[in-house]
């Protein structure tokens, strides 16, 4: 005497999983390093230190003569060059927050074409940063020098807001980098789950199989 038994056809079901590259992710942190480097040497006074004062972007400070350790801070000459670089280190600082607004929205969406064009126009934004942020460091101390140059013995020397500077420009060429290197790697993954279903007297019977394809490279 025969079974009688009953089969389904296979059901297939496409899976897209978003796998999130560490290298680009340390790249946009390295962004959010440079964004706090950049904003402390921007508002800091200490670029540079010749005869007794310091100076930065915004204000020229004096060391007072009878108490020690005691600053008398003012705003600085208004001076060209020293708005170009108050403009540079500012336009700098905001193509680095574009960049990392940017780089992070590629690095959440699952549309393919979007990621691609969106970690090219994040590292692009950060290498154009940092060469902004550069411009305006090697400006400084070039028209500072030619302002002492005639004053004698005059002694100067960088601050330390100004090595920061150099630090944040640094960090955003390396976050611009890691996006670079990690271009090609692979993003999407597309899962497809088979499943074959069976009965046989009123007994089912399950089985998986799965097959993981990753798409184009980014």
């Amino acid at each position: 005497m025969g079974v009688a038994r009953d089969s389904k056809a296979p059901t297939v079901s496409i899976e897209t999983v978003l796998v999130v590259r560490p290298i680009k992710v340390i790249g946009v942190l390295f962004g959010v390093v440079a964004v706090l480097l950049l904003s402390l040497s921007l508002a800091a006074t200490a670029w540079l230190h010749a005869d007794g004062a310091r100076e930065g972007l915004w204000e020229r400070c004096t060391y007072n003569q009878t108490v020690p350790d005691w600053v008398d801070c003012g705003q600085a000459l208004p001076r060209d060059w020293v708005t170009i670089c108050q403009s540079l280190c500012l336009v700098s600082l905001i193509v680095c927050v574009i960049a990392i607004v940017v780089a992070s929205i590629g690095l959440r969406t699952a549309n393919f074409q979007a990621k691609y064009r969106l970690y090219w126009g994040g590292l692009v934004c950060f290498f154009i940063a940092a060469l902004i942020e550069i411009i305006s460091l090697v400006i400084f101390p070039i028209k500072f020098l030619d302002e002492i140059e005639n004053r004698e013995q005059a002694h100067w020397s960088f601050g330390w807001a100004y090595i920061v500077g150099w630090v944040g420009a640094v960090t955003e060429f390396i976050a611009g980098l890691l996006l670079l290197l990690d271009r090609g790697a692979e993003e999407i993954v597309y899962k497809e789950n088979v499943i074959q279903e069976e009965s046989k007297n009123g007994i089912e019977a399950g089985g998986n199989k799965e097959a993981v394809e990753a798409n184009t490279s980014v």
